[in-house]
């Protein structure tokens, strides 16, 4: 990922917004890790509270029992011939593609895990979550699943970050007047929301919610 510099001026700027919006705190989500991981994948690019959450609720009823990542990967490899007849059949996703992107971000998810195979995988994957960084994403090499994805599962496993998605970039080039990539929204809406004593993902949910609520 290219380094880039941010200018002061426009965390100032940033930071004054952020400082005069009423944004409250994120409820952490309880959905089993198994669930956050299709989560993670399925949401990019999707309408997420009319096409995702839905499909998230009937896979949760159908499989109680489903917590863990590794639940999910024995579930996939298990029971069905190829992750497409999984995403299929369980999710209502006609989508070779997503269902690629689930099992390679499946298989990594797990690989984590199983470096510390005496820590609690929920543990396991928090401290990695916190202790990567954005450029780590480059590591996966997961064709379709880039920088906000990454973020995205970083987030929901905890940490206080954001992923750059098309709202959060909106919302920030609406600011500037002007084009902002991802990995400037990125370390532009960090620094801001931390100067400010915000909590960056509390900053993401609430971008998040608003520009997904519109769409």
């Amino acid at each position: 990922m290219k380094k880039i510099n941010i200018a002061e001026s426009d965390i100032a700027v940033l930071a004054n917004r952020l400082a005069q919006t009423d944004i409250p705190a994120t409820v952490t989500g309880s959905n089993p890790l198994a669930v956050k991981v299709i989560d993670c994948v399925f949401s990019l690019r999707t309408n997420y509270y009319k096409v995702l959450v839905p499909r998230l609720e009937t896979f949760m009823n159908n499989y109680p029992d489903t917590q863990r990542v590794v639940d999910l990967a024995n579930l996939m490899a298990g029971c069905y011939p190829t992750p497409y007849a999984f995403v299929k059949k369980e999710l209502n996703y006609n989508s070779e593609r997503k269902a690629r992107i689930l099992q390679a971000v499946v298989k990594f998810v797990c690989q984590i895990a199983q470096k510390t195979p005496n820590v609690p995988e929920e543990e396991a994957l928090r401290k990695w979550a916190i202790q990567v960084q954005p450029q780590d994403y480059q590591t996966l090499n997961i064709k379709g699943f880039g920088l906000a994805g990454f973020q995205y599962l970083r987030m929901l496993f905890g940490a206080d970050t954001t992923k750059p998605d098309v709202h959060i970039i909106r919302f920030i080039s609406d600011i500037f007047d002007r084009n902002v990539s991802a990995v400037e929204s990125l370390f532009l809406l960090e620094a801001a929301s931390r100067r400010i004593g915000l909590s960056v993902r509390d900053v993401d949910r609430f971008i998040w919610n608003r520009g997904a609520r519109s769409a």
